[in-house]
């Protein structure tokens, strides 16, 4: 596809997730596959990430081979279908490796994977999804699996060919071999998962506000009650022992004064409750 061609129909971009993010997920993901695919084929593979870009479905969809191994993934708990293409380029070569073969590399042959291979296509496939489980837990939590697997994306209409959509395309070299796998993500998808985040901010933003409040309510707070005030001399103070009586000039019947947490809150009689000290409210201050 020509960048003519992408400038003069390129759909608006979205900010539902910055495309640092998407940059920095997929290459993390890329990373991990590129390992783990190195175990499966028991050689050398590189795995880099080769682009991150805005286009449309119709412009995606006419950048693929044709024949090639199109997969349509389910992404719960999104709604929308996410895509997966492999080039027959380097699915071949793979597969090669597989079975066996591998020690020379030969031209891969133009056609779809027969019914024999495409369980070895699944065992990569899940690899990769595996990955890419992996790497997104950051962000959400989802399950993927393969609903469909076509060899003419051009024909299957999964969106509409206008529909906005993340182009992910990531570079594989097996041996003296390189393809491509392009993963494309609807736009709509990535909305639904930036509204997945918020709500999942928002309620922990209120389990820890709920925290918050138990928290409080099972704080101690000090209560002190004052009986009377007066003021001595210092003469006077240095003179008190045990046993001396002090008279203020409050009255015997007037409310002690209730402070809570250090503010007067309530007024109060005296008295006594089981064999202790006690206090019964009586207003407000």
């Amino acid at each position: 596809m020509s960048q003519k061609l992408a400038n003069e129909t390129r759909p608006e971009t979205i900010d539902a997730i910055d495309p640092r993010t998407l940059r920095t997920l997929h290459e993390q993901a890329a990373g991990n596959f590129g390992a783990a695919l190195s175990t499966m084929l028991r050689c050398p593979v590189e795995v880099n990430l080769a682009s991150v870009e805005s286009i449309s479905y119709g412009q995606f969809v006419q950048s693929l081979e044709s024949p090639s191994c199109f997969h349509v993934l389910k992404a719960e708990p999104l709604a929308d279908r996410l895509m997966l293409d492999i080039d027959t380029a380097i699915l071949y070569p793979m597969l090669d490796r597989m079975l066996g073969g591998g020690a020379e590399d030969e031209s891969p042959p133009r056609r779809a994977p027969s019914d024999i291979e495409l369980p070895l296509v699944a065992r990569i496939t899940r690899l990769f999804l595996d990955e890419l489980h992996a790497a997104w837990q950051k962000i959400l939590d989802m399950t993927f699996d393969v609903l469909q697997v076509e060899s003419h994306p051009r024909f299957l209409r999964v969106l509409p060919s206008d529909e906005p959509v993340a182009a992910i395309g990531f570079q594989l070299k097996v041996g003296n071999s390189i393809g491509m796998m392009r993963l494309c993500l609807p736009c709509r998808a990535i909305q639904q998962i930036n509204d997945r985040r918020a709500e999942t901010k928002n309620l922990s933003a209120a389990a820890s506000a709920e925290s918050s409040g138990a928290a409080e309510c099972d704080a101690a707070v000090d209560v002190t009650v004052t009986l009377a005030t007066t003021t001595l001399s210092a003469a006077e103070l240095r003179t008190l022992r045990p046993g001396d009586i002090i008279v203020t000039e409050t009255d015997a019947e007037e409310p002690l004064s209730v402070a809570v947490g250090g503010g007067p809150h309530f007024r109060a009689k005296p008295g006594a409750c089981r064999g202790r000290k006690a206090i019964m409210l009586s207003e407000e201050q």
